[in-house]
């Protein structure tokens, strides 16, 4: 025999487990996800401190050239002092650029540490599927209360 509840009594069960059920997911979403934030993060600090060396190698670099269009010009007529500059500049942006490379492939290997929240999608599909289910099951007990209430509805009645 079919077990027969109030409306009320179905409805107060759908918001509460509805509720817990989103509470649920929102905490495994959390727990999931915040790792992925850190090394995204971390990765994100890295990419901005490459760039920062980055523009600065590019200044050292532009300042370099400048130099040295100054230099050939003196080199013609022999060499000069200012030569020393330039080899300095020249070498200082070759190091700004190298210790970007680093913190770009760090930055790059923290970047590649970030996964999706597998458990909290995969969870999200079950409880979809759950409720899909469990709205076709109850949709299938209310058609076969009803019918069974135009058939016998002296019975449907004494139950009530």
């Amino acid at each position: 025999m079919v077990e027969t509840r109030q409306l009320g009594e179905i409805v107060a069960t759908l918001k509460s487990d509805g509720q817990s059920l989103i509470q649920d997911n929102i905490a495994l979403a959390k727990a999931e996800l915040k790792p992925a934030a850190i090394h995204a993060g971390v990765g994100g600090g890295m990419f901005g401190g490459a760039g920062y060396f980055a523009i600065n190698a590019a200044t050292l670099l532009y300042l370099c050239g400048s130099f040295a269009l100054s230099l050939w010009a003196q080199h013609l007529w022999g060499w000069d002092l200012l030569l020393c500059l330039v080899v300095g500049f020249g070498a200082g942006g070759v190091i700004l650029l190298v210790l970007a490379g680093i913190l770009a492939l760090v930055g790059k290997s923290q970047i590649s540490k970030v996964e999706p929240p597998r458990q909290t999608i995969l969870e999200a599909k079950q409880s979809v599927a759950s409720l899909k289910s469990a709205f076709q099951h109850g949709k299938y007990n209310a058609t076969s209360a009803a019918l069974a209430e135009k058939e016998h509805p002296e019975t449907a009645r004494s139950r009530s």
